[in-house]
């Protein structure tokens, strides 16, 4: 095994979704964050700042290359010359959607297989959408984002 995509919005990345990387970065030796670019969708975040956030979380870890897409998933998997994503769950709800995506996914690309890392109990209630609440009432967000991330959310980003 290469390399693996895992996709998110990312608005923002959370220690959730980092503990996720950490992991996939000890099965493989490349991992590609893809941020999804919804025009349809509203961020708190430009791509930008998104992709900056996820670099400054992740340049600790080896193997870890940021990129965006928007378009469909498996377009990019096609670019990478990929075939393996990787999602994070939490919830019951999370495999149900999961299940759902990996066999639309496997039936427009052929060969692609979705790895699901259970998140751990300390990150499992953590989603970008109670951070984003607590961003907007300029609460404490330290324990849910890597200190990258609250450092830049807390030095005035909030594009």
């Amino acid at each position: 095994m290469k390399a693996c995509v895992y996709p998110g919005s990312f608005d923002p990345i959370t220690k959730g979704h980092l503990d996720i990387i950490e992991r996939a970065c000890n099965i493989f030796p490349k991992v590609y964050v893809g941020v999804l670019k919804n025009p349809s969708k509203t961020y708190l975040f430009s791509l930008d700042t998104r992709m900056e956030m996820i670099r400054r979380a992740t340049a600790h870890i080896r193997g870890v290359e940021v990129v965006c897409f928007d378009g469909l998933l498996v377009d990019l998997l096609k670019k990478l010359d990929c075939r393996i994503i990787i999602r994070g769950l939490r919830t019951g709800a999370d495999l149900e959607l999961e299940q759902q995506l990996s066999v639309i996914n496997g039936q427009l690309l052929p060969g692609v297989e979705t790895l699901a890392l259970l998140s751990k109990p300390e990150t499992y209630f953590i989603s970008s959408t109670a951070v984003r609440e607590l961003v907007e009432f300029h609460a404490d967000i330290s324990a849910y984002v890597p200190r990258e991330v609250s450092d830049m959310i807390n030095g005035g980003i909030t594009e």
